[in-house]
């Protein structure tokens, strides 16, 4: 967890909700004064993301989550945190059959939002200063731990995500899952 505290641009505010084991990590990717919210499971407080944000000195930019399930886009919180931030972009995770990329920009830095169903339909990967926050994506397998998604549009989103750096010409060179369990450096 300690790896997970020193990616340059990331910061994470905790995992949700608070000791369960299968908690989901809530981010503020940030950048030259602006940072986009990664992750609005439950418990996630308006306090929360706050004080995060006074500790960069940023102000919040963009909300998104990795995809529709409850445990990493709560509509409670998310509500609660529309009504607190008038004027920040929220991004609500949707459904697709077909994998696209968003380009934002975050102080200047690219940012990309890669829709890539393979867990659910509306699965999305975060990539910020070359690191990927891959939600529920269980990479090097083309299964997944439920039949949300047929078995074509996976195979489809994952090799649309091999090609990414082709595509774009940006690199990854690291990965974390939403639940932290998943974390590897030097990946290609």
């Amino acid at each position: 967890m300690d790896d997970l505290r020193h990616l340059p641009g990331w910061r994470l505010l905790g995992a949700y909700p608070d000791q369960d084991s299968d908690a989901v990590g809530s981010w503020l990717l940030h950048n030259n004064g602006e940072a986009l919210l990664l992750e609005v499971p439950p418990g996630l407080t308006v306090d929360d993301v706050a004080t995060g944000l006074a500790s960069l000195g940023a102000g919040l930019r963009y909300v998104t989550a990795s995809h529709g399930h409850e445990d990493h886009f709560d509509p409670n919180s998310w509500k609660v945190l529309e009504e607190a931030y008038h004027g920040t972009h929220f991004i609500p995770p949707t459904d697709t059959k077909e994998a696209s990329d968003t380009l934002l920009t975050l102080g200047g830095e690219p940012l990309w939002l890669l829709k890539a169903p393979k867990h659910s339909l509306s699965d999305t990967v975060t990539a910020f200063r070359g690191v990927a926050m891959t939600g529920d994506l269980e990479l090097g397998t083309p299964d997944s731990v439920n039949d949300e998604v047929v078995p074509a549009t996976k195979a489809a989103s994952m090799q649309y995500l091999r090609n990414f750096e082709d595509r774009t010409g940006y690199h990854i060179h690291t990965i974390v899952s939403a639940h932290l369990n998943d974390f590897r450096q030097g990946v290609n």
